[in-house]
């Protein structure tokens, strides 16, 4: 069995509402696709002083059988 993988890096938005990403909709659209998610990292954000204070996102890493032809 091979796999094919892709990956997404996702920044969050400051809104009044508080951080948001988008993300709701699109991971929908992509399990529909047959992709799984197999791994995230949260993305840190350094302060001036180079010290890790927030996190501002995700990287994601998607995962799903690959097709291959008939006869390969």
């Amino acid at each position: 069995m091979q796999w094919e993988y892709f990956d997404k890096m996702v920044i969050f938005s400051d809104t009044e509402e508080g951080m948001q990403s988008g993300l709701d909709a699109w991971i929908n659209g992509a399990g529909a696709d047959g992709w799984e998610l197999v791994s995230s990292a949260p993305l840190i954000a350094p302060n001036k002083d180079g010290v890790a204070y927030g996190t501002i996102g995700l990287h994601l890493i998607f995962k799903r059988q690959a097709v291959t032809p008939k006869g390969a």
